[in-house]
């Protein structure tokens, strides 16, 4: 009888530890970078509804990978942010703004999560002189990328989640060490 008594004990405490087990590997987002063929695909579906395609990258989170796409149409400037789960890829609309060609530089983006703006150049001259576009928070954290003569659309990621909320972002546009245009956002 106490073999028995005990034969049901660890019986059970097997079911319990099984069922935590798959509770917490099932209800995880497990989420996964997207391949560069899904990430085409998805462009070239939007592309066939007259967005253009800006920029894209895969920022590769630890909780949760994903991929941003910056695109603009006649009037608008947007992100799209791509995850790839259990149920497939879902994609996530981020903010978007009007264009105002007036600006020499459009950003879109979220200081939310892990923070990220889409840039979007409008000024020839910054482009050809510039040599950096950057993002600066308040504790000092920047995030750079080169400036390409063909292209005028950026992503700049901070790829974590900060520990502390971001409130603003400053955007400059550098070369060398002279700032040829700054902006809060």
């Amino acid at each position: 009888m106490a073999l028995s008594r005990n034969l049901k004990l660890v019986l059970l405490s097997l079911l319990i530890i099984i069922s935590f087990s798959s509770y917490f590997l099932y209800s995880s987002n497990n989420y996964k970078m997207l391949s560069k063929r899904e990430i085409n695909n998805f462009i070239k579906d939007k592309r066939e509804s007259n967005l253009s395609i800006l920029k894209e990258e895969n920022v590769k989170s630890k909780p949760d990978p994903h991929t941003l796409i910056l695109y603009k149409d006649n009037t608008k400037l947007g992100t799209y942010i791509l995850t790839k789960g259990r149920q497939g890829i879902e994609e996530y609309k981020g903010v978007e703004v009007p264009i105002d060609k007036t600006l020499p530089i459009q950003v879109t983006g979220s200081l939310s999560g892990v923070p990220y703006l889409g840039i979007y150049i409008t000024n020839n001259k910054l482009i050809q002189e510039g040599k950096y576009i950057e993002m600066e928070f308040e504790d000092g954290t920047k995030v750079r990328k080169k400036i390409s003569l063909d292209q005028k659309g950026y992503i700049l990621s901070e790829k974590t989640t900060p520990e502390v909320p971001r409130e603003s972002v400053q955007v400059s546009v550098i070369k060398d060490s002279q700032v040829l245009y700054t902006n809060e956002y």
